[in-house]
């Protein structure tokens, strides 16, 4: 038997970036370059190449000199596995970045009816009008997007430059005049914690549009971590007047939450994400978390399906009562799912958000809830 989750979160393409992020590759320096030959393949170091080589199950599905096509290709014989024991609502691609693979649109047209909708994370540097049309005609294709700030000042841990931040910025209006839904994920820094508010007021009159704040994590805080003061202006924004943009916010529970982890730099709540997320990379690992490499992995979808989809049927992979030290200070997109399940937020606040827009999700995550209460998993509260 399949078990349910609402989000099937794919790495797909995760060693290659055409950004260098102060919280991500500028911080954590690769040895991997996004170099095409004239043939497209990719240069590979020798580290990555060993690693195939000494994996008698990878060695034979994917070259050692691959094209971003071959990882797309392998990408889809993980998921041809995943969907035989997980049944999954929404699958979200995710990189690295994802749009440096040039025949990306066909790979989603490809695939595209096996879920109830298809979520795309990219920072949209690669994006192209003619990209965003072309999905839009799917009807089950939406976009998340990284942005940190409607300017050079504001992205600044992302990029500085003014020009590459109108083109992200185009990019949504063109996904949202198509009516697509686009959910931002906003990495509160120095930068711009304190200015949050002129990104609400850029995007006031959207529609169908979620901007998720949260908090950047692990050791770039070190250099980039917001002020206290910083945080109060925050508080102001989306707690005080919570009502002037409440429709491009996620629901006031979870920035409740969101403040309190900024003032207390700890969370004291459960967390149910791994029940609600399914999560794998390019070859097929399976961690706890799709947010988390530091917790256990579950397995890997071609050496040991069979084992995995017991651990998934009895939710025994994960204890949410307990809090893993890599989860102290951690607040997603997917708390959402956490707020849901113990009812802090109904059905309607969920359905504002785009990923929730569509009756089969709604019906998969109450689901979903209702086996976690049986089991009786869930918080006295709830």
């Amino acid at each position: 038997m399949k078990t349910n989750f609402v989000f099937n979160d794919l790495l797909v393409l995760e060693e290659f970036c055409n950004s260098r992020c102060q919280y991500c590759g500028g911080f954590y320096p690769t040895e991997f370059v996004f170099r095409p030959d004239a043939d497209g393949k990719l240069k590979m170091p020798h580290s990555w190449k060993e690693k195939i080589a000494g994996d008698n199950t990878l060695c034979s599905k994917i070259s050692a000199n691959p094209t971003t096509k071959d990882f797309f290709s392998l990408a889809l014989d993980v998921l041809d596995h995943v969907d035989q024991i997980a049944d999954c609502s929404i699958l979200k691609l995710s990189g690295g970045e994802i749009f440096l693979h040039k025949d990306i649109v066909n790979f989603v047209k490809k695939i595209h009816n096996r879920y109830t909708a298809i979520q795309l994370l990219t920072n949209s540097m690669a994006l192209t009008e003619d990209q965003i049309d072309q999905l839009s005609k799917l009807e089950n294709v939406y976009f998340q997007f990284s942005l940190d700030g409607t300017t050079g000042e504001t992205n600044a841990s992302r990029t500085r430059s003014d020009q590459v931040v109108n083109k992200i910025l185009s990019n949504a209006k063109r996904i949202l005049d198509k009516g697509m839904g686009l959910e931002i994920n906003c990495v509160l820094t120095k930068y711009n914690t304190d200015k949050f508010g002129e990104m609400l007021d850029y995007f006031k009159n959207s529609k169908n549009l979620t901007i998720a704040p949260r908090p950047v994590r692990g050791e770039p805080r070190s250099i980039l971590d917001f002020g206290e003061d910083q945080i109060q202006l925050f508080e102001k924004t989306v707690i005080d007047k919570y009502s002037s943009h409440e429709d491009i916010l996620p629901p006031k529970p979870y920035l409740d939450q969101l403040v309190s982890l900024m003032k207390n730099r700890a969370r004291n709540w459960s967390c149910y994400v791994p029940f609600f997320v399914f999560g794998e990379d390019n070859y097929g690992n399976i961690g706890t978390c799709t947010r988390s490499d530091e917790l256990p992995s579950i397995g890997n979808i071609f050496k040991n399906p069979k084992e995995i989809a017991q651990k998934l049927e009895s939710r025994s992979y994960y204890d949410p009562k307990k809090l893993p030290t890599p989860c102290e200070y951690c607040i997603i997109q997917y708390e959402i799912m956490n707020l849901f399940a113990e009812d802090e937020i109904n059905e309607n606040e969920l359905r504002r958000i785009p990923s929730y827009r569509f009756d089969e999700v709604i019906e998969k995550a109450k689901k979903i809830k209702k086996e976690l209460g049986e089991l009786k998993m869930l918080s006295d509260n709830s």
